[in-house]
Order: C-alpha cells, then structure tokens, then sequence
C-alpha cells in the first residue's frame, strides 16, 4: 500500500459529509486517540481510546467510532427491526426494510440506524430508495456484525469433547 492509499480518519469521514478532527495517533495498525502522550517512546502495541483499525486500503471504525459517525452523518437511513437484524448478519438493505432516511441519492454513502438510533453500520445507496421489489437499495458495506464473524473465523470453538 502506498502512502497516497494510506487510509486516514480525515478522508474516511469526510466519505459521510463529516469535516471533524479527530487527533488519533497511528500505533501499528490503529488509531488511537492517546492521552498520555509520553508513553508513545516506550512503543506500546495501544494506548488510550481504539478510534479505527486499518485493513489493507480500509479503516473499520470502533463502535464509539461508529456512534459517532451515526450522530454526525450527512445522509442517515433507519430500518425496522426485521431489516436490522439482516444487515447485522451481513446482507444488503431493502426499501421495504426502511422507515426513515435524509434522502441520499445513487452512490451516497449512507449510515445505518436502527429504530433506537444506534448507528449498526454504513452503506453505499445503489438504487433510490422507493424501489420496489427484490433489489436491495443500499450495498453493504460494514455492519456491527462483521466484529463478530471475524472472531469466529479466527477461533474454532471445540465441544466438550475436544471436537473442532
């Protein structure tokens, strides 16, 4: 990855209509937002408050991080119950899963409230959000869910037996 790819909190953000400053620090892979900046020289592997984490050309948010981007956004979208539990589990959302939104257009990249106003992810509108039918509407693109089935992949859980 070259240094004009590097992803940063500015340009991630700013993908969300968001111009905050968000003074983080890079340790490794993450971006930390670091208090005690004198324990920088001892070269710890994280300090302070986790803000993103870098994957390849990609910053995956934190879940304060997240919230953030939920309360900040320029272009928000909230879906029913049913739809927040399929975009959790990684699929796309649907106009009928919708009930409330900023009136994003094609390719506008959108977070993903839940009824309570939790932001649960993002997306990338792919089609206006009226359409009706079995297309979805906006293309996932990460969900709080992905956490959770990174974990699965790195760890085989075994039965009591020993069994993976």
């Amino acid at each position: 990855m070259n240094s004009s790819n590097k992803p940063t909190l500015k340009k991630f953000l700013a993908q969300f209509g968001m111009s905050v400053e968000v003074p983080a620090t890079i340790l490794g892979r993450s971006h930390f937002i670091v208090k005690e900046r004198a324990l920088l020289s001892h070269r710890p592997l994280f300090s302070g408050e986790l803000v993103a984490h870098e994957r390849g050309d990609f910053l995956i948010p934190s879940v304060d991080l997240l919230q953030k981007i939920g309360k900040g956004a320029r272009h928000k979208v909230t879906v029913n119950a049913h739809g927040e539990w399929l975009f959790i589990c990684g699929r796309d959302v649907f106009a009928k899963s919708i009930v409330k939104h900023t009136n994003p257009v094609t390719e506008d990249r959108v977070a993903i409230l839940n009824e309570e106003g939790e932001c649960i992810g993002y997306g990338q509108v792919t089609a206006p959000l009226d359409t009706p039918g079995k297309r979805p509407v906006i293309a996932r693109i990460f969900d709080l869910g992905d956490l959770l089935r990174r974990e699965r992949k790195s760890k085989k859980v075994k039965d009591d037996k020993g069994n993976s």
